[in-house]
Formats: structure tokens, C-alpha cells, sequence
């Protein structure tokens, strides 16, 4: 017989049907004066099934009987599905392992290269040592934490004594909108009285790097501003010390490109100066 949940409640229909017909018997059968009906199963005693005749008994003990029978063959049909469920289950939870096992043994091999490929990188092609690991390991760090964040130059130190709200207020005016709830940190770095005047810069902080390019990429905005306060602002990614001065040589060559050729546009991109013709200017 094959195991089938609308048989268990087919076979519940069928007991409750043969207790009804043992109570129905023995309430007919007891003709006694003033007798009092039994209502439940559980009221059934050995007085009150003797008060039945052999006939209408054994009728009954029939009946119940095939019920029973086709109760013992369901339950082990039931179980022989439940055990090929649990059997499949398990299979299934073995294969859904096995298959998480391969994915983080496959991401920890090409993180391992990753990192190879880095300390390699740093060591000038030489035996990576421990020190050269960790500290091609700490650059890799510093490089993911620097991606998200952005520096604003050019702001006055009295202009505002808090940064958040200044970091606010460069991002409305560089994304046109005043919702954002991606700022995780903002602060002033550097010595607060420099040599050569000027502002310290403030690190700004978001909750991911795509954040940040959306802000890099829209910061020419400042100086589209009608407010002149901001045009003398300037929003920069948070480079290494290497690539800051990498970037200050090419703003140094940007400087003798716009003296050399007045009448043509430059700017740096993608680590070097550009020059185009200037519409405006011809």
C-alpha cells in the first residue's frame, strides 16, 4: 500500500465511524429503566459490551478489526516514505555541504593567490619573508579602507567647527540631494596650523566605496555652483602617500601644460595630462 497523507484521514474517518457504531450497539442493547446513554469511547466497560448480543458483537469486533488491519499496513507504509524522506534529506544536506565546502576551498585559493600576487608584488619579485607578508597583507588593508573615503580641500577652518555637517553639506551640493545616511565619519587631519596657511583637509568617510566613486565622479558640481564660497573647494579620492606624489607631479606638469598652451583645455586623467582644443577660447 502506498503511503498517501489523504489516506490517513480516510482511515481516521473509518475508526471514528466503527467506535460510533460499538457506542450505538450498546446504548440499543441497554434497555435498562432510566439507563443513561454513553457518549464517549473511553465510557465503555465490560458490563455494557456484555449487554450486546454475539451477533451484533461480533459484527463489530469485525469491522474494527478490518479498520485496524488497514491502520497496521498504512503505518508501515508511512514509515518506509518517512525513512526514504529523512534518507533523501540527508543526501541532499551532504551534496548542499559538499558543494559549500568546494566554493570556500576554491574563494580561500584565489584569495591565497590574491595575496600572493600582492607580497609578490611588494617583495621586488624576492622570497616573501614575514615581515614583507605582513606588510603587503596591511597595504592591501589600508588600500580597501581608503576606497572609502573621499578628502575635501579648500574649506575654511572658522567656516564650520563641525565636519559631519560639512560633509553634508559638500555632498548636497555635489549629489543635488539632502538624503545621506551613507556617512559613517567625517574629521579634520593634519597639524591644525600649517606652515603654509592653509585649511587642513577633511576625511570623509562612507559605508562603501561605490559611495565614494558616485561623489569623486559628480564633484566637478562645486564648481558649477552659483555660491563663488565653493568654487575655491575641491574634492579628492584619500591617496597613499605614494600616489599623492605621484599626483603632485602631475599637477605640477598640468601647471606647465596651461603656461605653455593657454588657448588648449588640460586635465589629468587616468594618471595623465590631457590636453584638448578649447572651444571657448578660439
Amino acid at each position: 500500500m502506498e503511503f498517501n497523507v489523504a489516506d490517513l484521514h480516510t482511515q481516521e474517518e473509518a475508526l471514528h465511524s466503527s467506535v460510533e457504531k460499538v457506542l450505538k450497539a450498546v446504548n440499543t442493547a441497554n434497555t435498562a429503566k432510566n439507563a443513561v446513554n454513553i457518549e464517549k469511547f473511553e465510557e465503555l466497560n465490560h458490563a455494557a459490551l456484555m449487554k450486546c448480543n454475539k451477533d451484533t458483537m461480533a459484527k463489530l469486533i469485525e469491522n474494527l478489526t478490518k479498520s485496524l488491519i488497514s491502520n497496521i499496513v498504512l503505518c508501515k507504509s508511512a514509515a518506509g516514505t518517512i525513512d526514504y524522506v529523512k534518507s533523501e534529506l540527508i543526501k541532499v544536506q551532504r551534496e548542499q555541504l559538499k558543494s559549500v565546502q568546494e566554493t570556500v576551498q576554491t574563494e580561500i585559493k584565489t584569495e591565497m593567490k590574491t595575496w600572493s600576487e600582492i607580497a609578490r608584488k611588494n617583495c621586488d619579485n624576492k622570497a616573501p619573508t614575514l615581515k614583507t607578508v605582513k606588510k603587503a597583507v596591511q597595504s592591501a588593508v589600508q588600500d580597501d579602507a581608503r576606497s572609502r573615503n573621499f578628502i575635501v580641500h579648500g574649506v575654511p577652518e572658522d567656516y564650520s567647527t563641525c565636519p559631519a555637517d560639512l560633509a553634508d553639506e559638500v555632498l548636497d551640493k555635489i549629489l543635488q540631494h539632502n538624503n545621506h545616511s551613507d556617512i559613517v565619519a567625517a574629521n579634520r587631519i593634519g597639524v591644525k596650523k600649517r606652515e603654509d596657511g592653509r585649511p587642513r583637509p577633511i576625511k570623509v568617510t562612507m559605508n562603501s566605496n561605490e559611495s565614494v566613486k558616485e561623489a569623486l565622479s559628480r564633484a566637478n558640481h562645486l564648481k558649477k555652483s552659483l555660491c563663488t564660497t565653493y568654487h575655491s573647494w575641491f574634492v579628492a579620492p584619500d591617496r597613499n602617500r605614494e600616489e599623492q606624489a605621484t599626483h603632485k607631479k602631475l599637477v605640477a606638469q598640468l601647471k606647465e601644460k596651461i603656461s605653455a598652451e593657454p588657448s588648449k583645455y588640460h586635465y589629468i586623467n587616468d594618471g595623465k595630462v590631457l590636453s584638448v582644443v578649447n572651444a571657448y577660447k578660439r
